[in-house]
């Protein structure tokens, strides 16, 4: 694998905002069995932080990541769907198992803090939110933070799921103020409108568009500018976590040039024993 010629110099830093283990992040647990990191973790529903482990790699919060204020936490039947913000029914139960799922268990007062006042040890170099329609106010008070960052992974929906929730193309503008583009969809979550089903499956959709897992990364004209560990860590990150074969080439063809090495072709030489599935 790349990491055999390609070494990041300092750990690759990640932040998990929405740690919550209800939906996995098979993406992080690939970097972690292959390249060094540390993570910090935020996660403000206590059930859900209690089953997270804190190590010496992995420091995890029992707080939300939000605007600073005094919020309430709408703790939803599925965990995966807890909020700030409330469920918009109107538009969910139009889809299977919404009308369950997204019910309101219990509210819960909570303390946010903003993601620029959280005082890190170091810099952050992947970030990934997953805030259930919460993500503007996220990234509102987390510039300072999040510009500095290489990858932003984070779950928005085209239509929103929850009242009050900004759209998908807002926080798509919100990160290219930032310096980040659009790159790809990790995971694409379709759902049926009811009554219909698919093979007996509520859960598959045919075209209709639900929720999108969005890869972010820097503009590639602002790659130049970038430090030669920063570009070992955004192909590392590309290559494990999502797949991004050519972008990694692409990186690798400028850490290749400013290491004044051939790495450019060992890469070439692996990927012609890697498959290759095409998502979309």
């Amino acid at each position: 694998m790349i990491n055999n010629f390609i070494k990041n110099e300092t750990p690759l830093v990640i932040c998990d905002i929405g740690a919550s283990p209800a939906d996995p992040t098979l993406f992080i647990d690939e970097l972690f069995k292959n390249v060094n990191c540390i993570l910090y973790g935020f996660e403000p529903n206590e059930e859900e932080f209690q089953k997270l482990k804190s190590t010496d790699k992995k420091k995890y919060f029992n707080y939300a990541i939000g605007n600073g204020q005094n919020e309430t936490l709408n703790i939803c039947a599925a965990p995966g769907m807890t909020s700030i913000l409330e469920p918009d029914f109107e538009y969910l139960e139009l889809f299977h198992g919404f009308s369950d799922w997204a019910k309101v268990k219990k509210k819960v007062k909570i303390q946010t803090k903003k993601l620029d006042e959280v005082n890190f040890d170091k810099k952050i170099d992947f970030l990934k939110i997953d805030v259930q329609g919460y993500e503007h106010e996220v990234i509102k008070n987390g510039n300072n933070i999040i510009k500095d960052c290489l990858i932003v992974q984070l779950e928005t929906s085209p239509i929103p799921l929850y009242r009050n929730e900004k759209s998908f193309a807002h926080i798509c503008l919100q990160l290219e103020n930032l310096g980040f583009q659009l790159h790809s969809f990790n995971k694409i979550n379709t759902r049926s409108f009811k009554p219909v089903t698919l093979q007996n499956n509520i859960y598959s959709g045919l075209h209709h568009l639900f929720q999108l897992d969005c890869v972010f990364v820097k503009k590639l004209n602002l790659l130049d500018k970038l430090e030669l560990d920063q570009l070992k860590k955004i192909a590392l990150i590309l290559f494990y976590s999502f797949g991004s074969y050519d972008l990694v080439d692409y990186i690798i063809s400028k850490i290749s040039k400013l290491e004044k090495d051939d790495i450019i072709n060992e890469y070439r030489n692996l990927m012609k024993n890697i498959k290759i599935d095409k998502i979309y």
